[in-house]
């Protein structure tokens, strides 16, 4: 598939480093982004032997205002649990649009894919319907195969045990910990194949398909596609081979040494943080030395509630809350406070993030992650070398072996003549600014690149200059953006020591 099989989409910063190598075959140059008549990708025989259908339903979605209830469609398209043979059991997935204000619609409505794999979209269609990506245009919300709403729903009892897990790691010793961690996959794993789930049957190829379907459900000839996060990954596959891929704990680096920068270039919080890198390095070293003990959430089951705050655990909180610009401000005096043996803002912290980690409506599925992971990326078959950092301890090395087989590579659409923006956070620890701007370079000349200054992973969700610009993009892709406010954000207002 060539690029006028794509009409024209809005991403955030992919999650990786690109390759320049073209894959062929089935999934050439494939993507999610359709012009009329057109299939996905693939031959005829990989498509559903039925046209797949909308199954309109009641929406029962939370916190949907009164003026948004006309608007909002809720229903389901059942798809093939494997597309190689289409006439077999199905899944359910949960579809949300939103109409636009302006009726009749303009005909290209965009669609929303969202991160994790795992997190859920649907359940936030309230929030999608107040803040409109791309004004006269529907806006489509689907939850990938076995998040949110979407079937199958499998391994919700082991909820709490992931994400416990995963905390786990950065507080005890390391081999007994991913032990423990590992046999909760194998519990998930046994769990999945009892209720008749083929982990073969998911994977960055088969959401592409899933798209497609919903697509026709809809009838929709052609769409606009906004990525965030793994989102990018299905937009356009945007995803290179296991070994050009930097490694996590790299990417949180950079965005601290981006934050860190940033601090010292601010006069007050240069003053009131003098080298904040170094105290950040300072308080590592010590805690390896000798953790502290913190107030621990009593769902950890850590006896009396307290346990210590260890390098790595101290290392893990500071990257996570780099991902979201409301702890900004604070981010700064929980370091020094670490520094100087205080451990009470990271203990809120902690129970903050694991918080949103276990809520059932919006944090991540942990198992459909894994299923998607597990077929996509070959390096998590690997074990876990000596030493690793903990960005990589609590990734997916030595879970994936024994999963499931490995699945078609997800691919990077070269030289396309699809207008396409890709969106990128100063601060963000996933994905740095210089991985996305070379995966720009590799889409070719069609592509254009933004930096958000002072913004984290989801820059759209955080920069009303990003939303701006978005909305612009789709309307006219061709004309050129007012970029001028990617680089003059509000200031952030950084707490004092005390």
């Amino acid at each position: 598939m060539d690029g006028s099989a794509f009409q024209r989409m809005a991403l955030r910063s992919a999650l990786s480093m690109a390759t320049g190598r073209r894959w062929l075959g089935r999934f050439a140059v494939c993507g999610i982004l359709l012009s009329a008549g057109r299939a996905l990708c693939g031959s005829a025989s990989a498509q559903p032997a039925q046209t797949p259908a909308f199954i309109e339903a009641p929406c029962d979605l939370p916190n949907v205002p009164a003026r948004l209830r006309p608007r909002l469609q809720c229903g389901t398209v059942n798809v093939p649990r494997d597309y190689g043979h289409p006439d077999a059991e199905r899944f359910a997935l949960a579809v949300a649009v939103v109409r636009s204000e302006q009726q009749p619609a303009l005909p290209d409505p965009l669609l929303y894919v969202s991160g994790g794999p795992g997190g859920p979209l649907t359940i936030y269609a309230a929030y999608q319907g107040a803040h409109p990506f791309a004004p006269g245009r529907d806006l489509i919300l689907v939850d990938q195969r076995g998040t949110g709403r979407s079937e199958p729903h499998f391994c919700p009892d082991l909820r709490d045990d992931f994400v416990n897990a995963l905390a786990e790691v950065a507080l005890g010793p390391e081999v007994p910990m991913r032990a423990r961690r590992r046999a909760i996959f194998t519990a998930c794993r046994q769990q999945a194949a009892a209720q008749g789930i083929d982990l073969n049957d998911f994977g960055t190829s088969v959401t592409v398909e899933d798209f497609n379907s919903v697509r026709q459900a809809l009838g929709v000839a052609q769409w606009n596609v906004f990525g965030v996060s793994y989102g990018t990954t299905v937009a356009m596959t945007v995803n290179p081979p296991d070994p050009l891929l930097p490694r996590y704990s790299s990417n949180v680096a950079e965005a601290r040494r981006a934050f860190f920068s940033s601090c010292s270039r601010d006069e007050a919080c240069a003053a009131e943080f003098p080298d904040l890198a170094t105290t950040y390095q300072d308080a590592l070293k010590r805690l390896d030395q000798a953790p502290l003990p913190v107030l621990l959430p009593a769902e950890l089951h850590h006896p009396g509630n307290h346990g210590p705050l260890t390098a790595s655990s101290f290392e893990l909180v500071v990257g996570r809350l780099l991902y979201f610009p409301k702890f900004y401000p604070g981010l700064p005096r929980l370091i020094t406070a670490v520094h100087d043996g205080d451990t009470t803002l990271f203990a809120s912290s902690l129970a903050d993030l694991l918080a949103q980690a276990r809520d059932p409506d919006t944090g991540s599925n942990f198992a459909a992650n894994a299923a998607v992971d597990c077929r996509d990326r070959p390096r998590y078959r690997e074990p876990l070398g000596e030493g690793a950092n903990i960005f990589e301890q609590i990734s997916l090395y030595g879970m994936c072996d024994g999963w499931s087989e490995l699945g078609p590579p997800p691919v990077v659409p070269l030289d396309t003549d699809v207008p396409t923006l890709v969106l990128a956070g100063q601060f963000d620890p996933n994905a740095t600014p210089a991985a996305s701007r070379h995966v720009t370079d590799l889409i070719g000349p069609h592509a254009q690149w933004i930096e958000f200054a002072r913004s984290g992973h989801s820059v759209r969700a955080f920069s009303p200059c990003a939303s701006k610009i978005v909305a612009e993009f789709v309307d006219q892709p061709a004309r050129p953006l007012d970029t001028s406010c990617a680089g003059q954000p509000a200031p952030i207002s950084f707490l004092p020591r005390r």
